[in-house]
């Protein structure tokens, strides 16, 4: 898919996006979030689609019960809404650390501040795009991809010992992580 000013609209270009904004900035989700939105602010509605159905795509293969446990082991109990903004944190770091942490969440533990994508520290960049595509339009239009805290559980079964967080089961889901929690 082509959109205005022929980019080509795939998970390429919506990684090489995040890597612009990584580079562009100090590598934090907030810079990252306003390079976004200075970015995408003159963009079709189209492109705000495409951008936001990838993000969207990216954080659904981080919902898991496995990545809720490692976010709540980095960053105490994190809920719905800490959940989906540590998801969007995580694809802040970019595509290699992003697939490596979707592969398997104790690789959270190769981060070296495993709890900067606590409190929300992801929360402007996955919102950025939408925000753009929201001030248009409203909040009406319901066919727009989201990140929606919540809307159903997270893929797999959850790990014994749930949500409580520190219980030896819990934390032998996850060994590596463990160890630096």
């Amino acid at each position: 898919m082509a959109v205005k000013g022929g980019e080509t609209v795939n998970e390429d270009w919506f990684w090489q996006i995040v890597e612009e904004a990584r580079q562009r900035t100090d590598n934090g989700p907030d810079a990252m979030a306003e390079f976004l939105e200075r970015r995408f602010a003159d963009a079709d509605d189209d492109t705000l689609r495409a951008f936001q159905r990838h993000l969207v795509a990216a954080s659904m293969r981080l919902y898991t019960w496995r990545h809720a446990t490692a976010a709540d082991m980095a960053c105490g109990s994190v809920g719905d809404d800490g959940f989906t903004d540590w998801r969007s944190w995580v694809i802040t770091l970019g595509r290699d650390t992003f697939e490596r942490i979707a592969a398997d969440p104790d690789n959270l533990a190769d981060i070296d501040d495993i709890w900067a994508g606590c409190a929300g520290a992801g929360e402007l960049f996955g919102a950025a795009v939408s925000g753009i595509y929201f001030t248009r339009h409203g909040y009406e239009d319901e066919t727009f991809p989201i990140l929606e805290p919540g809307a159903t559980p997270p893929a797999g079964t959850p790990p014994s010992g749930y949500p409580l967080h520190g219980t030896k089961p819990l934390r032998a889901t996850l060994p590596r992580l463990a160890r630096r929690t």
